[in-house]
């Protein structure tokens, strides 16, 4: 039965977590090697899953694969959960045979997703915390502190920072409605542009490869998904063409995503990877010489995976840098401001104090 869209937006909200996922592949894997076949395994699993939407969502499969459906098929059903990779190896396996392989390296793949995900939004908590609590306490030194603090000053003439600071502060009581709205709409309209605007996400993607530290860090990581995802597609006897094309519908930077397009068109022309890669600048060049290497030795696999390990760790690392370089920054941006509200109080205070004494 096709769903209607009220459905499809039910499945999104109701949609599993990353780690359900990981332990669905993981346990799977575990049952391949245990001899079970996949509807059973599928059963077994669904007897100790806890996530209502994953156990309806397991059943239909069950049901699919008892109608004659593969494992492959079942899960491409429900691609707002299951990536177009992740079903394209489990297709390959299902050729190949060696599906508890390839479901254990998903599984894999799949922690260290979670690993990376989670190591990011730890590196961004301390700063992001900082910040909302540094426009927080700004917000309500202008609009309830300041003001109090200036009728004090009667209709003395106040330095021209304090004017500049009161005025700021007016402006904050009378449109916070106004300026919530439009952050609001701001944050909005870029989630949509992006999604939406190939204009705006080419120029949004275009400043991620070019702002210094920033452009490391996408790089970095775009080098270990494309060494990672396609040492697994390799191995799980995805054919290259086949593999450039998942590559291209997985990354989301236009620039790389592109770039996988145009490695597909030359393959199918009949130049080998490296001869594809070895004029980009979006590829780190020990990478396109190792791939040159592996291609020469006919171990391309087995030196995609070692590599994906290297840009993995690098990845890790490169986050601890990026935040280790931004920390400083913002601390420095938060203490211009707080200086220049202090200034703004005290700068009048002395005034006062300086009338008083030459009286």
């Amino acid at each position: 039965m096709q769903k209607t869209g009220f459905d499809k937006l039910v499945q999104n909200l109701n949609k599993p977590t990353l780690k359900q996922k990981v332990n669905f592949f993981r346990l799977l894997a575990v049952s391949q090697n245990a001899g079970l076949g996949i509807r059973e395994s599928l059963v077994s699993i669904n007897k100790s899953e806890t996530h209502k939407g994953f156990r309806e969502m397991i059943d239909e499969m069950i049901i699919s694969l008892t109608e004659g459906a593969s494992l492959a098929e079942a899960l491409e059903e429900y691609d707002y959960f299951f990536e177009s990779a992740e079903v394209e190896l489990v297709r390959s396996a299902q050729v190949t045979g060696n599906m508890a392989q390839v479901l254990g390296q998903l599984a894999t793949e799949l922690e260290n997703t979670q690993e990376i995900n989670q190591k990011i939004t730890k590196a961004m908590t301390y700063p992001t915390m900082v910040l909302l609590m540094a426009v927080g306490a700004v917000v309500v030194i202008l609009t309830k502190v300041m003001p109090g603090i200036v009728e004090m000053f009667g209709d003395n003439e106040l330095p021209g920072i304090t004017q500049f600071m009161m005025g700021v502060s007016h402006f904050l009581q009378d449109n916070w409605s106004v300026l919530l709205g439009v952050l609001t709409i701001l944050i909005i309209g870029y989630k949509i542009a992006y999604s939406k605007v190939m204009l705006f996400k080419i120029f949004i993607d275009t400043l991620l490869i070019r702002i210094p530290v920033i452009k490391e860090v996408v790089k970095t990581f775009y080098m270990y998904r494309f060494s990672n995802l396609l040492s697994q597609f390799y191995e799980a006897g995805v054919s290259p063409v086949v593999s450039l094309k998942l590559l291209g519908n997985i990354f989301d930077n236009f620039h790389y995503k592109k770039k996988m397009v145009d490695v597909k068109s030359d393959l199918e022309a009949g130049f080998t990877l490296y001869e594809s890669l070895a004029s980009s600048v979006l590829f780190d060049p020990i990478l396109v010489q190792i791939i040159n290497v592996g291609e020469n030795t006919g171990s391309l696999t087995n030196v995609l995976g070692k590599m994906a390990n290297f840009y993995r760790n690098t990845f890790k690392n490169s986050i601890d840098v990026a935040m280790s370089l931004i920390e400083p920054f913002l601390m420095m941006f938060v203490a211009a401001i707080v200086g220049t509200i202090v200034a703004s109080i005290f700068l009048p205070m002395a005034d006062m104090i300086s009338n008083v004494q030459n009286m």
